[in-house]
């Protein structure tokens, strides 16, 4: 295997870390403050469609070009992901409905709705135009001048990537030292105190909700934007799930989520750039498209004993309708 290979892999890893990282922080929020989202696969699939739209109205309609076209469409992605998430946070919150099965239903009703949108966005059920613009890379002074091509892991990178791995400060920090983490956080593991405490229980959730199909729906734009460069039926292809599997390897903590994240992300880059590694390289293409999520599930296997949740996520709170 050539080394410039495991470089490119490595920068396969990064953009797959910033997908996987930043829907794992939606689910995150949602699930610290007791709420399970399951739906994120479904939240992204949003975020694909309408980011997709966003990027190519406000550059091409509207005529605003570089940079602004595709940070509007990842804008409107993590807007429509978050209005789509209020119907889980109604449903689970207000009328208190299995937070699973409503999750099940936000993955089923979001692929109908995304070719509904595709047909009204695109003329088109299952593809938008490919070539859509995106942000222009950056490289990485120093790192990008490693030697054996491993630099090439940090050339033509996304902003989007040095975003998400920036954006492990702020969500510590919202979570561990400021007060509307500190109550989001009790809202998760004993909500009948928080209560008792004078904090608005379904307010906090609403709020954790919310901001875990923004953050999907921004990852899923970052998908369709960046990676893809156009929107086509499916292309999530499960990293809902894989972002919901390394939360649970993460123990609900977003510096490890960082790790979980990108192990997944590597995982990724397996089938696309080291098939031809000799461990690899005597399995059939079938096998190798399954590591993956062969390694999601070994993964989870292994610690999924290990893990404490929110003592509360997945348990409807009957005060939970009271704004």
């Amino acid at each position: 295997m050539d080394l410039g290979d495991l470089g490119a892999a490595i920068a396969i890893a990064f953009t797959y870390f910033t997908i996987i990282y930043i829907t794992g922080l939606g689910g995150l929020y949602s699930e610290r403050s007791g709420i399970v989202n399951i739906g994120l696969e479904g939240m992204m699939i949003i975020g694909t469609v309408t980011g997709s739209w966003g990027t190519g109205f406000f550059t091409n309609d509207l005529g605003w070009g570089q940079p602004w076209g595709p940070l509007m469409g990842l804008l409107v992605g993590f807007i429509a992901g978050g209005l789509f998430a209020l119907i889980h946070a109604v449903a689970t919150i207000t009328f208190r409905v299995d937070q699973i099965v409503s999750g099940v239903v936000i993955n089923l009703v979001a692929i109908g709705l995304a070719r509904f949108l595709s047909q009204l966005f695109f003329d088109q059920a299952t593809q938008s135009a490919p070539g859509q613009p995106k942000l222009s890379p950056i490289t990485i002074p120093g790192l990008s001048s490693l030697p054996w091509g491993l630099g090439s892991a940090f050339e033509q990178l996304s902003p989007m990537v040095i975003v998400a791995f920036l954006l492990v400060i702020p969500v510590w920090y919202s979570l561990n030292r400021m007060r509307w983490g500190l109550r989001l956080r009790s809202c998760g593991e004993n909500p009948e105190a928080t209560r008792s405490l004078g904090v608005r229980v379904a307010e906090y959730r609403y709020q954790g909700v919310l901001l875990s199909g923004a953050l999907a729906g921004l990852a899923g734009a970052f998908l369709a934007i960046e990676v893809s460069e156009f929107w086509r039926e499916g292309q999530t292809q499960g990293l809902g799930f894989i972002a919901l599997a390394a939360l649970i390897l993460s123990n609900w903590n977003p510096i490890r989520l960082m790790g979980a994240a990108f192990l997944f992300g590597f995982a990724q880059a397996i089938p696309l750039r080291l098939d031809d590694f000799f461990l690899f390289s005597w399995a059939p293409p079938q096998v190798i498209r399954m590591i993956p999520y062969v390694v999601t599930i070994v993964a989870i296997a292994g610690f999924v004993g290990k893990v404490r949740p929110p003592a509360a996520a997945g348990r409807a709170y009957e005060g939970g309708s009271a704004l």
